[in-house]
């Protein structure tokens, strides 16, 4: 049985658990662990799920990582927060199931917690062996000095800087910004389109964006608000074969990586090892979906050796 680790709100699960059809799978929804109920003894862990159904360790063939995290996560204030503990122990029992199922060999696709082994030092200077990376520097200094050249500012952690605001990447001029916070900078490339691959199990799934479509350097921000038109294409073999490499030497199976296309060359943004990706193919004629079922439905495709 095909064990998922995901969230209630998690629509690529929905679509998945769809598409699997007879195939059997079990949704473990974190964020509503008082709804199931579950053990774990010396002798494997059970989960029965609101409906009734169940899942016994040894009935587990593949383990496959959503997003299994709360939808609204609390703050631990100083005094404490029972609501904050509780959630803290459901995530400690999800991360033990990823362990036991990891340690039988079990894992499809997705490495849970290949983020925090990759972060973006490590992204970057890898992929400065494999594609044109633009120059970077992440920084605190007390005076923010500027080669002249245009740059942008980005955040690190995809968290809200408060108040549900989001730090958008955005254009900036460094000796401007406030010393006191680290900053991610990077040289502002005159981009024609953002590109995204998604690379799930050594294929390629690319598409394109035209940056005339929307305004500033960041697609995100326009995200139901402006129509953005993502089209298949085909990458060149250069950037193809780098990927390949890149993702090789990752150890990752599964990824959504981020570019930048400026005449006729794609420069490397990042990598997101558990990215979305179910907006790129919504009516199933890409054959990402195809392919993930495949990988999921499989015991031979799994995670890639270190």
């Amino acid at each position: 049985m095909l064990l998922i680790l995901t969230n209630s709100v998690d629509g690529t699960t929905d679509e998945i658990i769809r598409r699997l059809g007879k195939h059997p799978a079990f949704r473990f929804n974190v964020d509503l662990w008082r709804q199931y109920e579950f053990e774990f003894t010396p002798h494997g862990f059970f989960l029965r799920d609101p409906a009734g159904r169940t899942v016994r360790e040894e009935d587990v063939s593949r383990l496959y990582v959503r997003k299994p995290n709360f939808d609204e996560p609390v703050d631990r204030p100083a005094g404490g927060s029972l609501e904050w503990w509780t959630q803290q122990q459901v995530s400690y029992l999800v991360r033990e199931i990823y362990n036991l199922c990891k340690l039988h060999g079990k894992i499809a696709l997705v490495e849970k917690g290949a983020e925090n082994r990759l972060g973006k030092v490590s992204q970057m200077r890898l992929a400065a062996r494999h594609f044109h990376v633009p120059p970077w520097r992440i920084v605190r200094q007390d005076c923010l000095d500027t080669s002249g050249t245009p740059q942008i500012a980005k955040s690190l952690v995809a968290d809200f800087t408060g108040n549900y605001q989001f730090f958008f990447t955005r254009c900036v001029k460094p000796e401007t910004l406030d010393p006191s916070y680290p900053w991610f900078l990077q040289d502002l490339i005159d981009a024609e389109a953002d590109v995204t691959v998604v690379y799930v199990a050594g294929r390629q799934f690319a598409f394109e964006l035209d940056r005339a479509s929307f305004s500033g350097v960041d697609w995100r921000k326009h995200i139901n608000a402006v129509n953005l038109v993502w089209k298949r294409v085909q990458l060149p073999d250069e950037v193809a074969n780098g990927i390949g490499k890149f993702m090789s030497e990752a150890g990752l199976s599964f990824g959504r990586l981020d570019f930048l296309r400026a005449q006729n060359q794609h420069f490397f943004l990042e990598v997101n090892p558990n990215g979305q990706w179910a907006w790129l193919d919504m009516e199933g004629k890409e054959g990402i979906f195809d392919w993930v079922i495949e990988c999921l439905a499989s015991n031979d495709v799994g995670l890639k050796q270190e």
